[in-house]
């Protein structure tokens, strides 16, 4: 009995594996573009991969000082704390950024090739994305898309984050072709979509057509619906085809009469 069980063990997926595949399949379940759930899908990675055991210390050093710097991105400005006592704070959004992109390429610095290393890379381009340098989060993106394992759960997210970069800098058909390479990242529906969207972008007339493709073939998937969105927006009129509400025409001066003055009580 004791054998058989040891079998059934050696046969399970790895811990780490299990936890963050069940991350990365909610999170691109409720993913949306303006990538606002990027941060707390590292923070969940983060702590689920600290949770596992992991066979050398090197390793957890740098899952534990990775946690540390993606900690600073979650803490509040002065505005937001409200005069709680203890809560550490930023006096503002820049600050905070900059600290939280310091404190992740010390972990790069001090723990390189190292699954740590490889994830704040990726964070580095989510932020810098998020901040408003397209530039610099695309050299952060390809970079870790370049030297991240296969297996690696962010690789989907880093992938049309750099889509984004790319199209954020008008480079359209390089970002149609980093959309495109969400296929091979276990990602289709989301491939089938970016193409779809960057024709309607482009003004192609197959676009429309292409996104009720989408809805159609994924139907049961969270982007049927950002396709059928995407249909409602396109087909109503651009704002400058809006006629204004016509006004009453007012009166010529000839044609107004003068207001009725009260009369003078004081003459008989």
């Amino acid at each position: 009995m004791a054998q058989k069980i040891d079998r059934k063990e050696l046969k399970k997926p790895d811990e780490f594996q299990v936890i963050a595949g069940k991350v990365m399949t909610w999170v691109m379940a409720h993913q949306k573009p303006v990538l606002a759930g990027v941060i707390a899908l590292a923070v969940a990675i983060v702590a689920a991969w600290g949770a596992s055991a992991y066979s050398t210390s090197r390793e957890t050093k740098a899952g534990s000082e990775l946690a540390a710097a993606l900690e600073l991105s979650s803490r509040p400005l002065v505005s937001e704390a409200q005069g709680e006592p203890g809560v550490e704070t930023f006096p503002s959004r820049e600050a905070r950024l900059q600290a939280t992109l310091a404190a992740l390429e010390k972990v790069r610095a001090d723990f390189p090739r190292s699954n740590g290393a490889e994830t704040a890379k990726a964070q580095i381009g989510f932020l810098k994305l998020k901040g408003g340098d397209a530039q610099g989060a695309q050299a952060a993106l390809q970079d870790f898309l370049d030297h991240a394992s296969r297996s690696h759960p962010l690789r989907p997210l880093a992938q049309e984050s750099l889509g984004y970069a790319l199209e954020a800098q008008g480079k359209l058909d390089e970002a149609r072709g980093a959309f495109a390479a969400l296929a091979n990242e276990g990602a289709p529906e989301r491939a089938a979509f970016q193409e779809a969207r960057i024709a309607l972008l482009a003004g192609k007339p197959e676009a429309k057509q292409q996104l009720e493709q989408v809805g159609k073939e994924y139907a049961k998937e969270p982007v049927a619906m950002e396709a059928n969105m995407r249909l409602e927006l396109a087909s109503l009129p651009p704002a400058s085809a809006v006629q204004p509400a016509p006004q009453a025409p007012q009166a010529s001066p000839k044609e107004r009469k003068p207001a009725n003055k009260p009369a003078n009580k004081g003459k008989k």
